[in-house]
């Protein structure tokens, strides 16, 4: 069994001041793991500004950004509960490389399609429903994952360097220049081809059976538990609030990327490529700050990090400038990638390990879901007022709510 033990768990611990900010590398397990996710992601957020920058050509609408958005996060919430209970009961490891398989197979036919012309925008629709279906039970189990193939005492750090991955190839520099260059159907393709490099990992990684449930509860009392379970932990279902609202807003915006950058800023995909490169910039910078974070101050970076994403927001709608839309870009990739970390951590941390798979796919519901689901409402009302108007409004929202749980649950703040 390849799980580190508790002396080596220790042996991790002391040398950290060797390792610099991961010492969760030393684990030859989450190696593997991290550079298969890696790859996989920067290929999954290159389709979603192929796939974006697609639908906007073939319509011409901001609205339908949301609608596609919301066809995929229709098998979100009711997949997820299953998810995690499967995610619980039956080993982590294959069931990461049976939705990887699936994903693969899901950009192999968008390529295609794409690349013959004959997608359709039903086509992409459909598409997006499989594509959340299969994300509804691999995000959970990797996550659920890093207790199996890290020490505990490197667990944080483990959770810091794996949703980096997540803030970091959200931004990346090549996806506008790559569509532009190969088109939309071959980004899709060479997504296609980035699923290979998480299933010959994963297949490499050995595991035991670390903190799986073998009580087996009747199937109704096990998918309640990972509700009951934050509704007793208030704080965590406050963490997990804050970054479905701040957290998740700019990647709801990022989903309308293509038609600000053409409508507002008047540029290209080149354009829109040197914007997703910015709050990358941002990411980089803000990831060593997160993985590098001790024990002391999470919940308090998490809280500042809320309250000030959404004033960037709405400095970002007020541009004009590339330039000035760039320099707000990196610093909102800086401070999402922060809440995100700090949330992620937090959550993982608190978590008992015997409903971590069900909770984590709540979690991934959120992370999923909510981007969505604002995405539906961005789209929509930016139909009327436009895009910076619509982009305020919801910023400010988001700004009011995180006030909110700031004064009715304090609790956020002092956790760790």
């Amino acid at each position: 069994m390849d799980h580190v033990t508790e002396p080596q768990a220790a042996i991790d611990q002391t040398s950290t001041n060797r390792i610099g900010f991961a010492p969760a590398l030393r684990s030859r397990n989450f190696r593997l793991f991290w550079v298969g996710q890696i790859i996989s992601t920067l290929g999954t957020f290159l389709q979603m500004v192929a796939e974006n920058w697609l639908l906007y050509q073939m319509t011409g609408s901001t609205f339908l950004f949301g609608v596609v958005g919301f066809v995929g996060l229709l098998p979100v919430v009711p997949i997820s509960f299953l998810g995690g209970v499967i995610v619980d009961r039956v080993s982590r490891r294959k069931v990461i490389i049976v939705t990887q398989i699936g994903l693969l197979a899901q950009a192999m036919v968008f390529g295609l399609l794409a690349v013959t012309g004959h997608i359709r925008v039903w086509h992409i629709v459909f598409l997006d429903f499989v594509l959340g279906a299969l994300y509804a039970i691999d995000q959970p189990a990797c996550q659920a994952f890093l207790v199996e193939i890290v020490s505990k005492a490197n667990l944080a750090n483990a959770v810091a360097l794996n949703s980096a991955i997540f803030q970091l190839s959200r931004g990346q520099a090549a996806s506008g220049a790559l569509v532009a260059t190969i088109g939309a159907g071959g980004a899709m393709l060479l997504n296609a081809a980035t699923y290979l490099a998480p299933i010959a990992s994963v297949t490499r990684i050995r595991v035991g059976n670390v903190g799986r449930n073998v009580e087996r509860a009747p199937l109704g009392v096990a998918l309640s538990q990972g509700i009951t379970t934050l509704w007793k932990r208030s704080v965590l279902l406050g963490t997990l609030s804050l970054m479905a609202t701040a957290g998740g807003l700019p990647l709801a915006i990022s989903l309308m990327m293509p038609a600000f950058a053409e409508q507002v800023l008047d540029t290209d995909s080149i354009g829109l490529g040197l914007l997703l490169a910015s709050s990358a910039v941002g990411s980089v910078f803000s990831t060593l700050l997160a993985a590098r974070l001790g024990t002391g101050g999470r919940g308090r970076t998490l809280m500042a990090s809320s309250f000030l994403l959404p004033l960037f927001l709405i400095a970002f709608a007020g541009s004009r400038s590339l330039l000035v839309s760039c320099l707000i870009l990196l610093m909102i990739g800086m401070l999402q990638s922060v809440l995100h970390a700090m949330a992620t951590t937090l959550v993982q941390v608190n978590v008992p390990d015997g409903v971590r798979g069900r909770v984590m796919s709540l979690y991934g519901m959120l992370i999923i879901g909510a981007p969505k689901m604002a995405g539906v409402l961005i789209g929509g009302v930016a139909e009327y007022l436009g895009l910076p108007l619509t982009i305020s409004l919801g910023s400010l929202l988001a700004f009011l709510y995180v006030l909110g749980v700031g004064i009715f649950l304090p609790s956020v703040r002092h956790l760790d």
